[in-house]
């Protein structure tokens, strides 16, 4: 294989991977809470030889891919009109506990398991501040949940939702569609007095469908051109 075809297939397979991102960004365009990815890389004009002859001597790029970037920007918010179900506005995360430790997300539809523990619809414990869980007793049915994250019910004050805030979100590791873990790298700063917490409401995907579907026609229709090149 000659230097040409190393550096076209250096650059198809970034297409494919920007491919596979916008594919699940699209995938995840309903989901609440989600965070769109792009793609990271960089290119650089490479003259080769046998680039002469190639599709109207079109310059070529070796292409270099770094990773993934993610878009943190705020989704629209929706009103659901259920209990559990809280939005945030600012620049924050929940704090819940799994079974790798203490993960972020913007995904705030909850509810309670079987014991009353209020949960993450993947079964995580949503976090007070002083990191215990949110019980309710049976029958406890007057729940709110102010701005500040206080969870009352008729009963009195159970707790405050444990926000987190960081320097760099960048810094955070996506693990599954909308969790975050933070791998120290990421320092934790005071939650901002604009972050709220809006009871009754999810925060919609920050994805663009429209914006996704084109990038997805225009990187199809490159990856077809570069693999124009290499079968020639």
């Amino acid at each position: 294989m000659d230097n040409t075809n190393y550096i076209a297939l250096s650059r198809q397979m970034a297409l494919w991977k920007q491919m596979d991102i916008v594919s699940n960004n699209m995938a995840n365009m309903n989901t609440s809470g989600y965070k769109q990815d792009d793609a990271v890389f960089t290119s650089f004009m490479v003259q080769t030889p046998e680039a002469a002859t190639r599709v109207g001597r079109t310059p070529l790029y070796f292409t270099e891919d770094y990773g993934q970037w993610q878009d943190f920007s705020e989704g629209a918010i929706s009103v659901t009109g259920n209990t559990f179900d809280v939005a945030l506005k600012g620049d924050a995360f929940f704090c819940v506990e799994t079974d790798a430790g203490e993960m972020y997300t913007r995904k705030g539809q909850f509810s309670l398991d079987g014991n009353g523990m209020l949960v993450t619809n993947d079964g995580a414990t949503v976090l007070s501040e002083n990191n215990q869980p949110f019980f309710f007793a049976p029958g406890e049915g007057e729940i709110t949940i102010s701005e500040a994250g206080d969870v009352l019910t008729e009963n009195g004050v159970i707790g405050r939702l444990k926000l987190a805030s960081f320097d760099n979100n960048q810094k955070l590791i996506k693990t599954a569609g909308t969790m975050f873990m933070n791998p120290g790298d990421a320092q934790q700063r005071p939650v901002g007095a604009e972050v709220a917490v809006v009871q009754g409401a999810v925060e919609k995907s920050n994805v663009d469908p429209i914006s996704e579907m084109t990038k997805l026609i225009h990187l199809q229709r490159s990856y077809e051109f570069v693999q124009q090149m290499i079968d020639e």
